[in-house]
């Protein structure tokens, strides 16, 4: 990957979250990332073929296994690890300040648009199966019984998902202690 396209997708990046991606045009882009409209049409043959790489880009960054790696669960520290995990993640998210602008608009998009609806859905049920396997894990360990993993894992699955959409500005919510305490309560 060059430069160019590097810093043509973290100029739209943050141009689509900003703007939306019907404000923003390929002009604005190329005069942010100081190149020629030609340029881009270069490395993206059309705004919509840029606004799809730029979501598979950000679709393999929110994959559960980069955030939880079931080899690193003990029966020590399962607990903590998945209250951890969960809040590195929470925490990348909240540090970048266009990502929950820039998710809002692929899930709009995503009412209208099969594709985006159906690459969303499938990275929510990679958590679903993750979570799930994660419980089963702990199970394993003693650390829960086989009764409600599979309502368990839906439900962290949905406290992910609720918080990836509304963990902004936008609303005075504590993304870590309901992480936290969704954790706690699939426990005890």
């Amino acid at each position: 990957m060059s430069e160019k396209y590097k810093e043509i997708l973290e100029h739209s990046y943050q141009l689509f979250a900003e703007n939306g991606f019907d404000q923003t045009s390929m002009s604005l882009i190329a005069k942010q990332t100081g190149i020629t409209k030609p340029a881009i049409y270069y490395y993206f043959n059309s705004k919509e073929k840029l606004i799809q790489t730029l979501f598979g880009h950000i679709i393999d960054e929110i994959k559960f296994n980069n955030f939880f790696n079931p080899l690193e669960y003990t029966k020590d520290n399962f607990i903590s690890k998945l209250t951890e995990d969960g809040i590195k993640m929470m925490d990348k998210q909240l540090q970048d300040p266009y990502y929950n602008k820039i998710m809002n608009e692929y899930y709009v998009l995503s009412s209208r648009d099969a594709h985006y609806a159906k690459a969303l859905n499938t990275v929510l049920h990679e958590f679903l199966e993750g979570f799930l396997n994660l419980l089963k894990l702990a199970q394993k360990y003693g650390l829960l019984s086989e009764k409600d993993i599979q309502t368990k894992a839906e439900f962290l699955t949905i406290i992910v998902d609720g918080l990836d959409k509304y963990s902004n500005e936008e609303y005075d919510l504590d993304p870590v202690a309901i992480w936290a305490f969704s954790v706690k309560s699939i426990f005890y």
